[in-house]
């Protein structure tokens, strides 16, 4: 399975690549060309994702070396942060397995709540990450969201933030990635991307009627559209990609 996703990953990214290079020869540089080839490449990154969150809430502090919390970053200061995040974790995966539908047999992907700390160097843009997840089904209001309980645990990392501290692109990593489920004690390796989203200079006058005002990067570099349900109380918000 692994080595067919590679392959169809690689052929999408370079067709992609030759319709963007075609459309930018032809019509010039547009943010709807970047948008649609954009989309079905992060569309793919979904699909291989075992796990995509999005970040709900986010408490930031800026600190010195001495641990106190300071309104400009400083020399040899951190950045700390503590997150609620919420998304869905793939059928069959760890934070989902298959025993699920015993439990919920309509399911097709499980709900999953975080809360993450992370720990970052302002002058690396690296350091760790650790947290707490919640798997969800279904409760007692099929209206709202899922809130059920099923299963819980921790997990933990190593956090690479750096190009985004640096402005080279709007993106981040977690390796080394462990995730304890409680209760039995088993673990899952993982790995993690982080896209944060960001505002496209257009050089355009025209009022942003359809809120095009913010977009993802993919792998490839293309700005992706963050669509409506990427967002929480309308705010464009930063999305996690997990593989196990």
């Amino acid at each position: 399975m692994t080595s067919i996703r590679c392959k169809s990953a690689v052929t999408w990214s370079l067709l992609g690549l030759m319709l963007l290079g075609l459309m930018l020869l032809l019509f010039g540089p547009t943010p709807a060309v970047a948008l649609d080839l954009g989309q079905i490449w992060l569309d793919l990154g979904t699909l291989a994702a075992d796990v995509v969150l999005y970040e709900v809430t986010e408490d930031m502090y800026l600190k010195d070396a001495a641990g106190n919390v300071v309104t400009q970053p400083v020399a040899d200061g951190r950045r700390t942060a503590v997150a609620q995040l919420s998304g869905w974790a793939k059928l069959g995966s760890p934070l989902c397995p298959a025993w699920v539908v015993m439990v919920a047999p309509t399911t097709k992907k499980c709900a999953v709540n975080a809360k993450g700390a992370d720990n970052l160097s302002l002058a690396t843009g690296r350091g760790t990450v650790s947290g707490e997840f919640s798997v969800v089904i279904q409760g007692d209001n099929l209206v709202d969201g899922e809130e059920s309980v099923i299963m819980t645990g921790t997990f933990s990392g190593d956090a690479d933030l750096s190009p985004a501290f640096a402005g080279r692109a709007p993106l981040g990593y977690i390796t080394n990635g462990v995730a304890t489920i409680d209760g039995s004690g088993r673990t899952s390796n993982f790995t993690g991307t982080f896209r944060l989203p960001v505002k496209l200079k257009t050089g355009s006058t025209r009022p942003d009627l359809l809120q095009l005002d913010a977009y993802y990067v993919n792998d490839l570099g293309v700005p992706v559209w963050v669509k409506a349900n990427e967002r929480a109380l309308g705010v464009p918000t930063v999305r996690l990609e997990i593989k196990f």
